[in-house]
């Protein structure tokens, strides 16, 4: 089955000098290179979010986060219905760093999804194992997988791998492992959802992609795309990744 495949760039907590530049360079990019062989998608600090959504075409915008209600006292946070009003189509969910940092469990992330789903947003849900999981690692995967609404459509759901302990390392699994995981992951999902709706959601990979690894990467017969982060920040590193399907 055909599907969809991404070039996701998360800027996390970064971006604010010459913001707009740079997503116009990444435009140009597109539109001289006329790439369609992956949706790109930018996700930049809450902050720039407006900027952009009004004025570029080529590239689709998301959140990094989202609160599960749509509106009360939760200072600091930024509802699903808030996302999309600004013209918002992603939102992030499960990222590691908010795992460990906010403390993120289960039941919060089921929530998030539900509430992303609601105002019809695309959910890029990110699930992974710690450096200490490893040997555990398809227990890991399945206990996050569970944290997937059973009900949903399933092109609203975007999965992307990324082993924490390959996070801004510079260490990378190789690609037979890289491979072999995206197959147990899409076979966790045909547990939950049945086989032929697991075969519609696109799943990434993410950990330390960068435009040395990411055209092995992108072209591993289980791989639909990568959530960059540090690369994404780089002009002509992302437009090198955005350049790497084959």
């Amino acid at each position: 089955m055909k599907r969809t495949k991404y070039t996701i760039a998360n800027w996390k907590m970064n971006g604010l000098n010459n913001s707009i530049k740079l997503v116009k360079s990444i435009e140009n990019h597109i539109k001289k290179t006329k790439h369609s062989k992956s949706k790109i998608i930018i996700c930049p600090p809450f902050t720039l979010l407006s900027n952009f959504t009004k004025i570029e075409k080529k590239i689709s915008f998301g959140g990094q986060d989202c609160h599960y209600l749509n509106n009360g006292a939760f200072t600091g946070s930024i509802s699903a219905s808030m996302l999309k009003s600004i013209g918002c189509k992603y939102v992030i969910i499960g990222h590691s760093e908010r795992r460990q940092y906010q403390n993120e469990l289960s039941k919060e992330l089921k929530l998030k999804i539900k509430s992303a789903l609601a105002s019809n947003l695309k959910v890029i849900y990110c699930i992974g194992e710690k450096f200490s999981e490893i040997k555990r690692r398809n227990k890991v995967l399945a206990s996050q997988i569970n944290s997937l609404p059973t009900n949903f459509k399933f092109k609203s759901i975007i999965i992307a791998y990324e082993p924490v302990w390959a996070i801004g390392t510079g260490k990378v699994p190789s690609l037979n492992q890289i491979n072999n995981i995206h197959s147990k992951i899409r076979l966790l999902l045909a547990k939950k959802i049945g086989h032929n709706n697991s075969n519609k959601i696109s799943i990434l990979y993410g950990g330390s992609v960068n435009a040395q690894n990411a055209s092995e990467i992108l072209n591993l017969s289980q791989v639909d795309g990568v959530l960059v982060g540090g690369a994404s920040l780089k002009v002509p590193d992302f437009s090198k990744i955005i350049d790497s399907y084959k």
